[in-house]
């Protein structure tokens, strides 16, 4: 799904939280279509998030040497001016500190009759999680992929991420297990997957 693109993140309480976020919290933060301007601030997310959830799964190694100038120079974010055939990205903004969140879909990377979407990354800061953001990002992407006539979808997620119940509350069933190449190694891995898109939005 275009350059630095990397698998996805789980977001704790975010779905079943988001329901009780008063008004004028959600005044002050919306999703939009991500632009080429926001690289710098996904960047920020990708690298910051990685680095609160993923110590002690990934080797320190990789995470110390993550910043967001080696991101950028990776070429993070590169495609957002034109991304690839039916890829889209969305970003959660906040008043303050700017984005906040993103999430990344398309079609499916892997040959899969049955999962031809893919939600390939969501990331929200730590302390921006618990208020909604991470539903309200996958409702974006499960909307784009309905689009472009995909009905179904899949994500992967380190297997050893104690917050995967996210995506478990939005109704997806673990359909995959494979050790995958992540962060300069091998990790397992599992894919939760959605046969039917609609039914995600109507939760």
């Amino acid at each position: 799904m275009g350059p630095g693109h990397v698998r996805s993140l789980d977001l704790e309480e975010d779905a079943k939280a988001g329901d009780a976020v008063e008004s004028g919290d959600r005044s002050n933060r919306h999703v939009r279509p991500a632009r080429p301007e926001d690289r710098e601030g996904m960047a920020r997310v990708h690298v910051e998030t990685w680095k609160t959830t993923y110590r002690g799964i990934v080797p320190d190694e990789h995470l110390d040497r993550l910043t967001v100038e080696s991101d950028l120079r990776r070429g993070f974010g590169s495609w957002l001016g034109a991304p690839p055939p039916e890829v889209a990205a969305f970003v959660a903004e906040a008043r303050e500190p700017g984005v906040v969140g993103f999430a990344v879909g398309g079609p499916n990377r892997d040959e899969d009759l049955r999962f031809t979407g893919e939600l390939g990354a969501i990331y929200v800061l730590k302390e921006h999680q618990g208020r909604g953001l991470g539903r309200e990002l996958v409702s974006h992407v499960a909307r784009h992929l309905l689009d472009h006539g995909h009905t179904s979808m899949l994500c992967w997620v380190l297997e050893a991420n104690t917050s995967r119940g996210f995506y478990e509350r939005l109704g997806g069933k673990v359909v995959r297990r494979e050790v995958r190449p992540a962060a300069g190694t091998r990790l397992p891995e599992v894919a939760y997957g959605w046969d039917d898109l609609s039914r995600l939005l109507s939760r």
